[in-house]
Parts: structure tokens; sequence; C-alpha cells
């Protein structure tokens, strides 16, 4: 699967694809293939890492997974807040683990020993959710980085194996883009970048023109 919309010979083609709304997965929608899924995972270990120490894992979740990531979900909704939920409490948090066909778990898993600090092993293995992002995007797929309150909870840390010193960092939803109508036509809102950035140069410092 592979996006047609976009000129891919012309120079600014990433940039422009970076600036394009990203749509979510379909709940309904196709999974990437192996193959696929591999560039994606690839993809993700291109990031920043300083001295090469790859401080990060992935665990997919496809088929009969969605279930066992749901019943862990709920699982650590109820460690958190008791068993006496709504259900519509209940059902909401599930859903999460259905929400793709395909669901990439990003673990932060910081090697000890090194000089790198972890906290920067940590903003590494983020930038990995990112990049897949954008990589499935450019194969033409939908993908989406979420989160939860509970990835934290014992019941979850031990369907992804996660040690003491590992972190669920949040996961990926990926598969054929949702069907949103004009969504695919909204423009992005340029950022003030006046407001975000701090030029130093000879002069001091002053904030980027626009």
């Amino acid at each position: 699967m592979t996006h047609s919309g976009a000129d891919a010979s012309s120079p600014s083609w990433v940039t422009d694809r970076m600036m394009e709304p990203r749509l979510a997965p379909s709940r309904n929608g196709v999974a990437p293939g192996e193959r696929e899924l591999v560039e994606i995972l690839k993809a993700a270990t291109t990031v920043p890492d300083h001295g090469g120490l790859k401080p990060w894992r992935f665990a997919v979740v496809n088929d009969a997974g969605h279930e066992r990531f749901g019943d862990a979900l709920v699982a650590g909704l109820h460690h958190e807040r008791g068993s006496d939920l709504l259900d519509s409490v209940v059902n909401k948090i599930r859903e999460k683990a259905f929400a793709a066909p395909c669901c990439v778990m990003v673990i932060g898993s910081p090697v000890s020993g090194s000089n790198v600090p972890e906290w920067e092993q940590l903003v590494s293995a983020s930038c990995t959710g990112y990049a897949m992002v954008l990589a499935a995007t450019f194969l033409g797929f939908g993908a989406i980085w979420k989160s939860a309150s509970v990835l934290h909870t014992p019941p979850v840390r031990s369907l992804f194996g996660a040690t003491d010193r590992e972190q669920l960092l949040g996961w990926v939803n990926i598969g054929t883009p949702e069907d949103v109508g004009d969504r695919d036509s909204r423009e992005r809102t340029d950022p003030e970048l006046s407001a975000l950035v701090t030029v130093i140069d000879g002069g001091g410092a002053h904030s980027l023109p626009q």
C-alpha cells in the first residue's frame, strides 16, 4: 500500500507530507502486511540515539492479541480505581484495544551503566513512535499515537513483559485510513513560530521573524 496523492519527485515532498492532516486508522480496516510492518519498524529505529544504545523495544498487537490487550487495560483500570465502575467506563477503556487492526506498543528500555542519562534514552525511545506514524502515513496507512492512564499498572506491564526499568510510552494504531469525508482536504494552521522560536546571534536573542 502506497500513497499516490503527492509528487514524490518534488524536493519538498517529505515536508509537504508531514504538514498534511494525518488520518486515523479504521477500526475495521486492514493491518499492514508483514513486509510493510517491517518497513515501519525499521523506520522507527532511525531516530536520534546517543551512543547507539537502542533503548527501546516494540510489541505488536494483532488478531486475538487485541482481546488480551483489552483485558489488560480493564484490569489496570480496576487496579487503579477499584471494582465498582460503570460499564460505560470499563467499555471505554477496553475499546482502546480495538481501535485499529494493528497496535504497536513503544517500550522505553533504558540501558543501565551508560553515561547517557535515562531521560535522554527515554526521549529517544519516544521518538520511535513519531517515526512509526510518519512511516505508516507515507505508506498510505492511517496512523495515530495513543496512550492510556493505566499503562503503568501491573496488569498492563505484565502483558508486555516490562521490566522494572522499562516504561510503556504509548502505542501506535495502524491500519487502512478511516473514511472521514473532507478531512483529507482540511488545512493545518501554520504555527506562530515567532512565539515558539528564539534566535541567539551576535546581537543577542530575538524572536524568529515570520
